[in-house]
């Protein structure tokens, strides 16, 4: 039965069934692409899917994913579309995680994965996926739309060393991330996010390149670099553009190639004490250190991302006299005598000492 399914497949000559059912593919965003590519991954037979999205369906879903119907508003984008995709074949196995992928995707577990496809609509959460595929030299497939362009980034960096998605955004960039936080890294509670306006026109030819470029359909693989595929809806244009590297990346530019990933306690006293007391320690995210009022110091050491921007609000009556302490970097030696007793408030931490760099995930995440 199994082979009849797919005997149109197997007519291709460059083409293997074989090959997809072993794939593993993440998906992050289950919404207007994410439901585009769950579902050309689910009808080309890939083996193991793993969809994460923390959001809920709504009623303007629903022009623009195939999947959704009226009965499933409210519910789970991620559980409902591993649903709907497990009945397409039940030869695959299609798992839904409702949640924040940079929660529950863990770098170890992502180390078994063939290719992660992004389907959010938000830069913060595209450097994010990049970030940890980097990490992990898993193969990194970004996607964006409108309601006219369609475009799917390709970065392999299981084959090649080439630029990262980071290497070729602009400032702009980050200075549109920026406007989500407050002067102190805090979220800002009254920052209201542009909503792009889309058709399943543009969702449906982004999801299909992307999972063509991202298989590796059809490649010869002659030459593996990092590349834009953009394409004009209305116009019928497709650009292919090759992405280089930035020697000041964030990213690449920070962490290097030699990498090794190592799980750890979150205990600050699991870190390496063997290592250079200077050596650098880069979390994977800000953190609120400390806050002062006058001369008075009171430490926090947890995720920026925990507080919003009326926190000061909540321990002076006068926010002004609070001066915030957020920073992504520290040393050994600090992390040992300041913070000695406390866990590790983030998903990882990159110690770098000399030319040695290692990845420490944490295996336990804090309430």
């Amino acid at each position: 039965m199994m082979l009849e399914r797919y005997q149109r497949h197997n007519l291709i000559d460059w083409f293997s069934q074989d090959t997809l059912t072993r794939t593993k593919a993440a998906v992050i965003g289950a919404g207007a692409v994410g439901n585009e590519v769950i579902k050309n991954l689910a009808i080309l037979g890939v083996g193991e899917i793993h969809v994460f999205d923390f959001d809920t369906i709504e009623e303007h879903n629903l022009t623009r994913s195939v999947m959704f119907r009226t009965e499933h508003v409210g519910r789970s984008k991620a559980l409902v579309a591993a649903e709907q995709a497990s009945l397409m074949d039940c030869n695959i196995s299609v798992v839904g995680t409702h949640g924040d992928f940079w929660d529950h995707l863990k770098l170890l577990e992502l180390q078994t994965y063939d290719v992660l496809f992004c389907c959010v609509d938000n830069f913060e959460a595209r450097i994010r996926c990049n970030t940890l595929c980097y990490l992990t030299r898993v193969d990194f497939v970004n996607t964006g739309i409108d309601s006219r362009f369609a475009v799917a980034e390709v970065f392999p960096f299981s084959r090649v060393s080439s630029g990262c998605f980071e290497c070729n955004i602009p400032p702009s960039v980050y200075s549109g991330i920026s406007e989500r936080y407050s002067c102190g890294h805090l979220r800002k509670l009254t920052f209201i996010e542009k909503k792009v306006p889309t058709t399943i026109i543009t969702s449906t030819i982004a999801a299909s390149i992307a999972v063509s470029a991202g298989l590796r359909l059809g490649a010869l693989d002659a030459e593996p670099a990092a590349r834009r595929l953009y394409v004009d809806t209305i116009g019928g244009s497709l650009t292919n553009t090759l992405l280089t590297q930035a020697s000041d990346c964030p990213c690449c530019g920070q962490y290097g190639n030699n990498l090794a990933l190592v799980a750890a306690r979150p205990d600050i006293e699991a870190l390496p004490t063997e290592w250079d007391p200077d050596a650098t320690v880069t979390t994977s995210e800000p953190i609120l250190v400390s806050y002062r009022i006058g001369g008075h110091e009171t430490l926090i050491f947890d995720r920026a991302s925990r507080f919003d921007s009326d926190f000061p609000a909540t321990v002076a009556e006068d926010p002004g006299d609070v001066e915030l302490e957020v920073r992504d970097q520290f040393t050994l030696s600090e992390l040992a005598s300041r913070f000695k007793g406390r866990a590790m408030p983030c998903k990882y931490a990159v110690v770098t000492s000399g030319e040695k760099t290692v990845v420490f995930e944490f295996t336990e995440r804090q309430s």
